[in-house]
């Protein structure tokens, strides 16, 4: 499904509901939304639907949809999982375009319910039907005061605010809610997703996107059906500048199984996952309290231009303590400028600490002036991007000045101004007051303080990321030929017919020839020079080292033969029915880094390519980085240099740099060969790629290219 095709926003602002199924049993699912209707007031039209009833709540009761004297502009369903389709029907005749399946017994539940919840996606596409759920708990609309849904979260009143939120998880989602309630944060609208079997997550973050009442979006996840649109997604929320808080689970194998017999999703691969999130520009939090962190700080007013933190502390141990966690969270401590140094020598005692934390003491902090000023010289210094204070334990009186005094600088500057801050909430609550009305996030301790700070950077660095990348050109080939050989292929590539196919798209392969003879294979050798290398070639045999089907630095003629005669006889004694086209006489190559390339045809998340380390390293140290395909080059140069072991390219110890440009221009060609190919290809492995010194550049040594069947 497509927010495109539909107006998810339209539910949250329902001006009349209809409730299928309507029960006169306020403890009933079939009951509470309409009881939770009455006590929160809501004023749009209510119709319940049962033909038992005559009344539900004070409201007229229908017996049934047809009967409806308008086309209300949602329907919440909440009868057996039997009569659920027929009544979707109804809703799709009835022009009832927005519905919600409260009802259980569908494809968590395995065997025929999973035949039962595509019948509800048939007929929901049929009538051109956004369906949220079946298995989902409802909706609440903060914003308009109202809620659709059972269970008692569903009759309480929140504050309101810019957070819309979408959780699979019915009672562990409205529990987030309600937590998140309690740490403070303003909602706008709230949906139980449920089995998602055709609405899904990605759908109302694709309309939040749109929604000018959000801004912000939360989205707590046990797997995405629709996994290939994360990242267009997320870059969608990116451009209209809405922070996408991701809360993912299932991602550890104990966590996947239960995700999937939870809600019949499939947990997926955590590393694509990862980086299609990276790519997004999602902010993944993993607790509510880390939730309520993050979401504190990119809700404040003012965002950093960069993630350079001028850290200024009463208390030297909180300031290391916030210190050792800005590296984490992607932050830097610079040096402040000298002309600040000297300004602030001139203000400050003596024995403060001038290196960033920068520790003011506590000789000074009742001194109003000279505090006012330590702060706002160190927050104008050019080298600062934001600025966190550690209040420490102050309290009382004393504690409320320093707040508003904290409160009085952020007010006269663009740059963030963060608070870490215990105290007595009982005599500092003035204080508390005033920093929340300059926009100041104040944190319980100096790590979660790092951890909004880190977050905001972390939203602009990915804003910024998008807008470059949107700019560039992508890098696309056509090969129809090459698509026919493919649709008709009936077994994976060999190396020869792998290698031939990576350089019909612009990626360099070794010399090398097929040989049918030991003397063709001499022949062979002494035209490409020696040293070379003898591979057996048969699709039957993947792991040809294994196989005992790979010779190298052969360096004569002899060799060749007698290399050419083993290679044979190994091959068929490991594999006797195998069907061997031939030997790759193959020119060694020298010098240079190895590095792994690779594509994967995930049924879920689509076209993804990876980089690595190679060689006997790939799987040692499984030094890996991923990116969803398309992608452009700065997204290459990224995934290069991200992964552990890029100093070895880079020249490390006296070693010649490696030639970067090639590499990247590799990388977006096997992406293009990729797209161009996608409909046959299951997978592609360039392993090792050689990365020869900068200027020289780089290789095929081996590849595999596997057929999706």
């Amino acid at each position: 499904m497509s927010t495109t095709q539909f107006d998810l926003l339209r539910m949250f602002s329902a001006r009349s509901i209809a409730v299928i199924g309507a029960s006169t049993t306020g403890s009933k699912p079939s009951g509470q939304p309409l009881l939770h209707l009455r006590n929160l007031g809501y004023q749009g039209r209510v119709y319940p639907v049962n033909p038992r009833y005559s009344e539900v709540f004070g409201w007229p009761c229908f017996p049934d949809i047809a009967a409806l004297p308008e086309v209300p502009d949602v329907a919440l369903i909440a009868v057996g999982a039997d009569h659920v389709v027929h009544h979707l029907e109804a809703c799709g005749r009835k022009g009832i375009y927005q519905v919600i399946v409260i009802t259980s017994g569908f494809a968590e539940m395995g065997g025929d319910g999973v035949a039962a919840q595509q019948a509800l996606v048939d007929m929901a596409n049929r009538y051109g039907i956004a369906m949220m759920g079946p298995n989902c708990q409802g909706m609440i609309s903060i914003g308009q005061g109202f809620s659709l849904g059972f269970g008692a979260p569903y009759g309480l009143q929140y504050r309101k605010g810019p957070i819309s939120m979408s959780s699979q998880s019915g009672a562990w989602g409205n529990t987030v809610l309600m937590l998140a309630n309690e740490a403070g944060l303003g909602f706008q609208n709230y949906q139980s997703t449920g089995n998602e079997a055709q609405t899904t997550s990605l759908d109302l973050v694709h309309a939040w996107a749109d929604d000018p009442q959000t801004g912000m979006v939360v989205s707590y996840v046990e797997g995405f059906k629709d996994a290939h649109r994360i990242v267009d997604v997320g870059r969608k929320i990116l451009r209209a500048g809405k922070p996408w808080l991701l809360w993912k689970v299932g991602t550890s194998e104990a966590g996947a199984r239960a995700a999937a017999s939870h809600t019949a999703n499939l947990g997926g691969d955590a590393a694509l996952y990862q980086a299609a999130f990276a790519q997004a520009g999602a902010i993944e939090v993993t607790d509510v309290q880390d939730l309520a962190d993050r979401a504190l700080a990119l809700l404040s007013p003012r965002q950093p231009t960069g993630p350079r933190v001028a850290v200024v502390t009463l208390s030297g141990g909180a300031g290391v303590l916030l210190a050792d966690h800005c590296a984490p969270a992607g932050l830097v401590l610079p040096p402040l400028s000298a002309t600040t140094l000297d300004a602030l020598k001139q203000v400050l005692p003596p024995y403060a600490g001038l290196h960033n934390p920068i520790d003011v003491t506590g000789n000074i902090i009742a001194q109003e002036d000279k505090l006012i000023t330590s702060l706002r010289l160190i927050v104008n210094d050019p080298a600062v991007d934001m600025m966190a204070v550690c209040l420490a334990a102050a309290s009382g009186p004393l504690g409320v000045k320093l707040a508003q005094w904290v409160a009085e600088v952020a007010l006269a500057t663009h740059k963030p101004v963060l608070v870490s801050w215990t105290a007595d909430t009982a005599t500092t609550q003035a204080g508390y007051d005033a920093l929340h009305e300059a926009g100041v996030p104040r944190y319980d301790t100096p790590v979660r303080c790092a951890t909004g700070m880190g977050a905001m950077w972390q939203f602009v660095a990915a804003r910024r990321r998008e807008a470059e990348r949107a700019l560039e050109p992508l890098l696309s080939c056509s090969r129809p030929l090459r698509r026919q050989q493919l649709a008709s292929a009936r077994h994976d590539l060999t190396e020869y017919e792998a290698k031939q196919l990576l350089a019909d798209y612009g990626i360099r392969v070794t010399a090398e020839a097929l040989a049918h003879s030991a003397a063709e294979a001499v022949q062979q050798a002494t035209a490409l020079g020696f040293p070379v290398a003898l591979k057996v070639v048969s699709s039957d045999i993947a792991h040809k080292t294994e196989a005992g089907g790979v010779r190298i630095g052969l360096r004569d003629a002899h060799a060749v033969q007698m290399a050419y005669d083993d290679i044979l006889r190994n091959a068929q004694q490991h594999a006797p029915h195998a069907i061997i086209d031939g030997v790759l006489v193959q020119a060694m190559v020298h010098g240079g880094v190895e590095v792994i390339l690779g594509v994967t045809n995930d049924p879920l998340f689509g076209l993804a390519i990876m980089f690595g380390l190679g060689g006997i390293y790939a799987e040692v140290l499984r030094d890996v980085s991923f990116r969803m395909l398309p992608i452009s080059r700065s997204e290459a140069e990224a995934m290069v240099r991200e992964i552990r072991t890029f100093p070895l390219l880079d020249g490390a110890r006296g070693q010649p740099k490696a030639d970067l440009e090639a590499l990247v221009d590799t990388i977006l060609q096997l992406a293009a060969l990729a797209q161009d190919l996608s409909e046959h290809i299951s997978g592609i492995d360039i392993n090792p790629l050689f990365v020869k010194p900068n200027g020289q550049g780089v290789v095929a040594v081996d590849a595999l290219v596997q057929i999706k069947r």
